[in-house]
């Protein structure tokens, strides 16, 4: 007697939730990034008990996530030290001109200027998020496609 049958769902399983894990990949953008948190948890606890093609999936889904946060992490820091440099140009050329009461101040905002590098870094944080996004558009469906396919991820020709 044979227990083929046995493997054939644990084979289907591990698949099963590569494509979750792509497809949680894929509404990360929509959601915030918190489902690119469960399909990494998946991912890596699931790449050693799984067969080697899907498992090359698994390591592929985790390296999505990684240089998506890393994307990420660099477009945050860049936006908020262009935020913060722009309102220390703007808190530095205000001028109180009037204080009636302390529940008014009068502020005006003239001749302001916004520095390049405050702009460059607000730039670099846009530019940042579209290829962070554009990655998590484009890799889980790469990723997808080869595995509906039965195809593995990386070098390997496969079987």
């Amino acid at each position: 007697m044979t227990t083929d049958y046995l493997a054939a769902p644990a084979a289907d399983s591990s698949q099963n939730l590569a494509m979750l894990g792509y497809a949680l990949l894929f509404a990360s953008i929509f959601f915030a990034g918190f489902p690119a948190l469960i399909a990494v948890v998946i991912a890596y606890s699931q790449r050693d008990a799984a067969p080697r093609m899907v498992g090359s999936h698994f390591d592929f889904q985790i390296r999505i996530f990684w240089v998506a946060f890393a994307l990420s992490l660099a477009a945050a820091a860049c936006g908020l030290a262009g935020v913060i440099g722009g309102l220390g140009e703007v808190i530095g050329m205000a001028s109180i001109t009037g204080l009636d009461r302390l529940e008014t101040v009068q502020i005006e905002l003239q001749d302001i200027t916004i520095g390049a590098k405050v702009i460059a870094l607000l730039a670099l944080a846009l530019l940042l998020t579209f290829l962070s996004s554009l990655w998590l558009l484009c890799a889980p469906a790469v990723g997808f496609i080869r595995l509906a396919s039965e195809r593995p991820m990386g070098d390997s020709p496969g079987p």
